[in-house]
């Protein structure tokens, strides 16, 4: 029996009956031409089947100018990279921190990592210096790859109290290779900081990438590595308890998880991914990243997400006739509707083709809510939630892009994926609902944690054993994740979330899911965006706050009070699910993959309960 059919899923699961999509494989070893090798190897053998060697698989825009990198070059490139960093010592299983925003740089520095068996380890560029120290020492990175215009922002002060070797500095412009005057006008935008890298210090060593991709002769390496054990990449997350962690994810995880896509978005060579999600997370790095390289499409490249004037003037000078495919999160793709409500929507299409290119969207990180996709497909596409995790690589179930579908939902486990609702507080009472028609239990009622068994699930936590022990479990002969989401299925098999474990908020011994809060809010007509969770309180335990932004040309006083929102609230929900407080504010704060930071909201609330104040609100 091959590794793969370890994953067999029982066919009785009722995902498998009316929406499974036609033609998508029920099980992940009857995927048509898998192959589970390393990552690099299997990006030069589908390069050479696709004929895609001499194509570009990189546009990097940097405003009007777009550079292109065909395959060949790319491949070059990383194995020159990956060369030194054997020269220097590194070897299988080291760790190599990538310290960059989305770039032609953060390609090759990732390629030529795994190329020599090395791991790469994913830093988000936006870490203050003690999250990059947590993340440098629980990664034992002996290496980091980072911008030089990071460095002088508090990089080198932290850095002697890592792991850290070799710090590789880069700058955006390395790979740019625009004539001179586009050159110079890229300059004044993006200044050369190589002067504040020091050559060395009593530390560490200090290396120019530009100079390494061009001076290193290109060696042939081998490296003995094992797809399904040995780690390709370490991604920081907080896990399911919160806390800052590395998870280690394999060459077979990412690969299969791109298979497991595959047929289900009818991924082909030569399509366009744009690429804004970060490739430091799960859902860029795999989606985008590793989709692009593995599968012969062309990563549109934005070092931050573009406005939606810049996206939509770069699609227009590509010749890719719906060809193009869009991973992201909900807040983008809300902001183009707004951009689009802005111009009209007959003067959007008279100025700009992105309608008219767009193939499918793909939307993850959290909830797609009705007021987004139905006004998007209405311009644009199918635009189709996903559900995942970084600790699934990060891809769980999707909703079908073509034939029956059930809107509000986040679609059906992919091929390969087994997925069983548990008692949320104990995993050895069995499972509430399975999947199979016998056992049932479908529908809300039967609410419990999400637990995940398949190809995709991580090796585990880096040095996290008790973490391990937590979320990891065995059951009926599988390996199961504990998500810590919690959700149900209903009678077809598509999965719903209520809410995260820990972000449940218990009211007067009600549970209230704060998601389902955002959810019925969102639908005010004045209401843009909103944020719920939960604040201690004396009498109830805890009573339930919403941060709240409104849509552009309401005013708070004149379009709408608390007083009449908390109105509004009590006439559309339950009067326990009804926030106590709720705060207007400009924007909310998030991370750069699209996130709410709900702690960064909390704090100062928190801060003044200790002290005895009073909440705004």
């Amino acid at each position: 029996m091959s590794k793969l059919e370890e994953f067999k899923v029982d066919e009785s699961k009722v995902w498998f009956g009316d929406y499974w999509p036609e033609g998508v494989p029920k099980q992940i070893y009857e995927v048509e031409g898998i192959v589970v090798e390393p990552l690099f190897d299997g990006f030069q053998r589908c390069a050479t089947e696709s004929d895609f060697w001499d194509k570009d698989v990189c546009m990097a825009v940097f405003g009007p100018y777009i550079e292109k990198v065909s395959f060949r070059e790319l491949i070059d490139k990383a194995k020159r990279f990956g060369t030194y960093l054997h020269n220097l010592g590194i070897r299988k299983g080291d760790a190599v921190a990538i310290d960059l925003p989305n770039s032609i740089n953060f390609v090759i520095a990732y390629m030529g990592t795994i190329y020599i068996g090395a791991i790469m380890a994913g830093i988000n560029p936006t870490y203050k210096p003690m999250e990059l120290k947590h993340a440098l020492n629980i990664t034992e990175a002996k290496v980091l790859v980072t911008m030089d215009g990071f460095y002088a922002q508090g990089r080198e002060a932290v850095l002697p109290e890592t792991q850290v070797e070799h710090v590789i500095s880069t700058n955006l412009l390395d790979f740019v290779t625009a004539e001179p005057n586009t050159f110079k006008a890229l300059r004044g935008v993006i200044p050369d900081a190589q002067g504040t890298v020091p050559d060395e210090t009593e530390h560490y060593k200090v290396y120019r990438m530009k100079e390494i991709v061009s001076k290193t002769e290109p060696k042939d390496i081998k490296t003995d590595i094992d797809p399904w054990k040995d780690p390709a990449a370490y991604l920081m997350t907080g896990g399911t308890t919160g806390l800052p962690k590395a998870a280690m994810l394999s060459h077979a995880n990412l690969l299969v998880n791109l298979y497991q896509q595959r047929d289900g978005v009818k991924l082909e060579a030569g399509m366009i991914c744009i690429g804004s999600i970060p490739f430091f997370h799960s859902f860029g790095l795999t989606s985008v990243m590793n989709g692009s390289l593995f599968l012969g499409m062309v990563m549109l490249i934005f070092a931050k997400p573009p406005d939606d004037k810049e996206l939509c003037e770069t699609v227009k000078k590509l010749e890719a006739p719906q060809q193009i495919i869009y991973a992201g999160v909900e807040l983008l793709f809300k902001r183009l509707i707004d951009f689009v409500d802005q111009m009209g929507v007959e003067n959007f299409k008279k100025e700009y083709d992105l309608h008219e290119k767009l193939k499918f969207a793909s939307q993850g990180a959290g909830p797609l809510h009705d007021y987004v996709r139905i006004p998007f497909e209405k311009v644009f596409c199918p635009i189709r939630p996903g559900y995942g995790l970084t600790e699934t690589s990060p891809v769980v179930s999707s909703s079908p892009f073509w034939g029956p579908n059930k809107f509000g939902k986040i679609g059906l486990p992919i091929p390969g994926t087994d997925l069983v609702i548990f008692d949320r507080e104990n995993f050895e009472l069995g499972p509430i609902c399975d999947g199979t028609p016998e056992l049932g239990n479908f529908g809300l009622e039967h609410t419990g944690e999400i637990c995940v068994a398949g190809p995709q699930v991580m090796l585990g936590y880096k040095g996290e054993q008790e973490e391990q022990e937590d979320n990891i479990k065995y059951w009926n002969g599988k390996r199961w994740l504990l998500t810590g989401d919690i959700g149900f299925t209903d009678e077809d098999g598509f999965l719903e979330i209520r809410d995260r474990k820990k972000s449940l908020v218990k009211v007067a011994g009600h549970s209230v899911f704060p998601k389902e809060v955002e959810q019925i809010m969102g639908t005010h007509p004045k209401i843009d965006e909103v944020a719920v969770t939960g604040l201690p309180d004396k009498q109830r335990g805890e009573a339930v706050k919403a941060w709240v932004t409104l849509k552009p040309g309401s005013e708070v006083g004149v379009d709408i009070s608390k007083d009449t929102l908390k109105k509004w609230c009590e006439e559309n929900m339950a009067r326990w699910k009804c926030p106590t407080y709720i705060e207007f504010i400009k924007e909310l704060p998030m991370t750069a993959t699209g996130k709410v930071l709900k702690l960064e909201l909390q704090k100062s609330d928190l801060n003044k309960l200790k002290e005895g104040k009073e909440i705004k609100g």
